[in-house]
């Protein structure tokens, strides 16, 4: 049990040490390709765990990791770190059976649970990443959008004041503005690298945002105008969602209420009373 142990955290170990070692983003990797053809994506070591993915799912599984950010993530890292964590969850259930001494059928019970818990983790941690980057989008937008708008206003154009309004984007949105500025550099359309950016994000308003863009140049629409109501449309929904997130407060606090307030105020008034009950 104990040399299994020791494999199992050293396996565990290697994968995880490779699967955090990063990869090219995109934009690194195609100018890269057009120097250097059939340039590999991922190391030999991890080459093996792309393929516990179809590859639909492996698509999936990529747009997932460009809506969190992971640029430097690729999917066969992705499998290396489901197996590195299902194999520390295994050498954890394995630590706590052998202290308890449980029988076989709830040692492969509770093995089995915490083997599959861990390799759900990298995908939660996913999530949660994708997320975190939607909602930091969401609230440094509105501060953006009144930037650029007060740029073209001043008489800048569209690109010009894209770079000026950087600063006013921090984070993801900063980032990813950045991306653009990049690749519109490279010679790619200003729609075109904002529609990218769009792809990557996957996050409504900034989706919204890139659209009504779009449809303003093609129409000649005074373009700050639509990016000052489009600031205060996003302003406006993210009022909604504090507002709703408010309004479920009461339901969610139902269950700790009944399973710990409750519990103690009935202590604190029939204590007294089965106490003395004892007591006489």
């Amino acid at each position: 049990m104990i040399f299994g142990i020791i494999f199992l955290g050293m396996v565990a170990a290697f994968l995880f040490a490779i699967s955090l070692i990063p990869q090219k983003s995109p934009l690194t990797r195609t100018l890269e390709e057009l120097e250097s053809r059939g340039m590999q994506r991922d190391s030999k070591a991890v080459q093996p765990f792309d393929k516990l993915f179809s590859k639909e799912r492996r698509g999936r599984l990529l747009r997932k990791l460009m809506e969190a950010g992971w640029y430097t993530v690729t999917p066969a890292q992705m499998g290396a770190r489901i197996v590195a964590f299902g194999c520390l969850g295994l050498i954890a259930s394995i630590v706590l059976l052998a202290f308890i001494h449980a029988s076989l059928i709830m040692t492969l019970g509770v093995g089995l649970m915490m083997g599959l818990g861990g390799a759900y983790l990298p995908f939660s941690s996913l999530e949660r990443a994708s997320e975190a980057r939607k909602a930091q989008v969401q609230k440094t937008l509105p501060d953006f959008l009144d930037m650029v708008a007060t740029t073209v206003q001043a008489g800048l154009s569209m690109n010009a004041a894209l770079v000026y309004s950087i600063d006013a984007a921090p984070g993801a949105l900063g980032d990813e503005i950045k991306a653009t500025l990049s690749e519109i550099r490279l010679g790619r359309s200003r729609l075109e690298a904002m529609r990218g950016a769009a792809e990557r994000l996957q996050q409504q308003q900034f989706s919204t945002t890139v659209t009504a863009i779009t449809q303003a140049e093609r129409l000649g629409s005074n373009i700050s105008k639509v990016l000052n109501e489009l600031a205060e449309d996003v302003r406006n929904q993210r009022i909604m969602l504090v507002e709703e997130h408010a309004a479920k407060l009461p339901v969610k606090m139902i269950f700790p209420m009944a399973l710990f307030m409750l519990p103690a105020i009935f202590v604190v008034i029939f204590g007294a009373l089965v106490a003395n009950y004892f007591v006489k």
